[in-house]
């Protein structure tokens, strides 16, 4: 029987532990987990309190379960998702691929854009009339094999319209960062605005992003300014279980 702080509850006592063993490599990525009976009998606890800790790492994606095998350690780290250094130039990469590059993780990425007409809530934060003449470019990112995020992005097409950055996959400048393709075009990119909210995943999300029952998203509208002019908005939808948010805020 394993000894417990005696404020800790079992199951947050047993995740801990798993925890504190697959950070410091004693677990390592793919090696199997006690069953819940093993931990309850280790633990000296109810088997609810064993199968509610593995559960929980499992939303956490620190494990995952194939079924009839038990419980294994996951293999994917988090994907460090940093706000300093995003959209510096000269980054030519758009970010999603520096997080790959930076996990050393393969990405898959698929993606699709038409032209379409700015519903409201879009058109408000481009400054424009809604139902005016936008690009509608849809996003679905993977990496290491598993769902990652999804998006939607909008430019108006009163800007980017027959240049060559109207399509973000076509053309001299296809598949770069925003900042480089509206530099192109003579629209210096200097504000990033992101709204970010961590919520529970619609039914479509679930589906789409693969989330285990109980895993939030993490929802990001972002908007890109050029001096006084927004070019860009998009909607980004995360699982928060494959990402860490780092922040650093310059104070003057």
């Amino acid at each position: 029987m394993v000894d417990r702080d005696q404020q800790s509850s079992p199951y947050q006592a047993i995740a801990d532990d798993l925890q504190s063993q697959i950070k410091s490599g004693d677990l390592s990525p793919d090696s199997p987990l006690p069953s819940a009976q093993e931990l309850a009998q280790r633990w000296d606890c109810e088997l609810s309190a064993a199968r509610r800790a593995l559960i929980a790492l499992r939303n956490v994606g620190a494990i995952y379960f194939l079924a009839g095998q038990g419980a294994f350690v996951a293999k994917n780290p988090p994907l460090v998702r940093t706000h300093w250094d995003r959209f510096q130039r000269p980054h030519a990469q758009p970010a999603y691929r520096q997080e790959s590059d930076r996990a050393g993780m393969e990405l898959h990425m698929e993606h699709s854009t038409e032209r379409a007409e700015a519903p409201a809530g879009v058109a408000e934060r481009l400054g424009i009339d809604e139902g005016d003449p936008v690009t509608e470019t849809s996003y679905a990112i993977s990496m290491g094999g598993s769902p990652v995020s999804f998006s939607v992005a909008w430019e108006p097409l009163a800007i980017t319209g027959g240049t060559e950055i109207e399509s973000p996959h076509e053309g001299p400048y296809r598949g770069q960062g925003i900042v480089p393709r509206f530099d192109a075009i003579g629209y210096a990119v200097d504000v990033e605005e992101e709204v970010l909210q961590v919520r529970m995943p619609e039914p479509h999300e679930e589906a789409q992003l693969d989330i285990p029952a109980g895993v939030p998203v993490i929802q990001i509208w972002q908007t890109f300014w050029a001096g006084d002019t927004p070019v860009e908005v998009a909607k980004i939808i995360y699982r928060a279980d494959r990402y860490e948010f780092q922040y650093r805020t310059k104070i003057d």
